[in-house]
């Protein structure tokens, strides 16, 4: 038994344990990017979608001219809005394997020098 009452083996269990959730957490930013990224596509389509039927139904809910002026306003908010949350997410992700790969290597000297 080591000092403190932990022993080599139980320092490796949680450093891995500890790995395996920053590991995890990693993957799981990885899915929010991409989650992201759908959201930004399927937003853009349905500005351009939108502008499409606006101009074919003249009069219905507005004059056609204005859809084609809000069309850029439009596709620049969900570029910006779902950019801004992909690049967050596309940050986190190596932030987590960054900090798994230096809290192993702390754990290990730890395990070591105990």
């Amino acid at each position: 038994m080591a000092r403190h009452g932990r022993t080599a083996a139980a320092i490796v269990r949680r450093r891995d344990d500890w790995n395996a959730g920053l590991l995890g957490a990693s993957a799981r930013w990885a899915e929010r990017a991409d989650r992201c990224a759908r959201w930004t596509a399927r937003g853009v389509e349905r500005c351009r979608r939108w502008a499409r039927e606006g101009a074919e139904r003249p009069g219905e809910m507005a004059p056609p001219s204005w859809f084609h002026i809000a069309l850029p306003f439009g596709i620049a908010w969900y570029r910006a809005v779902g950019g801004t949350a992909r690049a967050w997410c596309r940050v986190a992700r190596p932030s987590c394997l960054i900090l798994a790969r230096i809290l192993r290597g702390a754990l290990t000297a730890l395990a070591f020098v105990l």
